[in-house]
């Protein structure tokens, strides 16, 4: 698998197979070093367990992380959406002490326009670095559980246009298994290169 910066990814896995945090953590750590600035959109998996994993699969944190975590519940739960570092995630600690590795939330997976700008934001904030900058999308069958597909093909028109001009390596989750095959397709079309788990294996394509 050769995925260089600038590449989209599309990750197509079931979510049952166990198979997404390694090639995820490999994804995001494309030179095999965690010197890298990381960027990653959570719609299921709490920080605190996003942190946990990376540290439990590669053994230290990227030198710089952002997370942005999409809460579908906040408007019930009375969950603010935050615009910097949120000390109130449970990671740990360590992600809301710490200026470079924060949490920032958007209050409903409905509002793409505060997504697209939380991404945006922290793009535009890492475009002089000289570190790889590494983007992760979880994922994109939770957010058609809540946007349409024309709908989210076009957000991810932006996205992967600006992860391309920052340089990033990016790569977005999605379950073939909870999608028709035409909606798989549309959004294959978006990306550059398709990582698809299969039979035990991964294949590009």
């Amino acid at each position: 698998m050769t995925i260089r910066r600038g590449d989209n990814v599309l990750v197509c896995c079931p979510s049952f197979t166990g198979a997404e945090p390694r090639v995820c953590l490999d994804l995001l750590t494309p030179e095999g070093s965690t010197d890298v600035r990381a960027l990653s959109v959570l719609f299921t998996q709490s920080p605190g367990e996003y942190v946990d994993t990376w540290q439990r699969i590669a053994g230290a944190f990227p030198t710089r992380m952002r997370i942005v975590t999409v809460d579908a519940n906040a408007r019930s739960n009375g969950s603010r959406e935050g615009g910097g570092t949120d000390t109130s995630d449970d990671s740990g600690g360590e992600t809301g002490t710490d200026a470079d590795r924060s949490v920032e939330r958007v209050n409903s997976p409905h509002n793409l326009t505060r997504l697209g700008v939380r991404v945006t934001d922290c793009l535009d904030e890492w475009e002089e670095s000289p570190e790889t900058v590494a983007v992760c999308f979880q994922s994109l069958t939770t957010l058609l559980q809540y946007v349409e597909v024309d709908n989210a093909v076009g957000f991810l028109d932006v996205v992967t246009d600006r992860c391309a001009a920052a340089d990033a390596v990016a790569h977005y989750h999605i379950d073939p298994k909870a999608h028709d095959e035409q909606t798989v397709a549309k959004l294959s079309a978006v990306f550059d290169t398709v990582l698809e788990f299969d039979d035990g294996e991964w294949t590009t394509r």
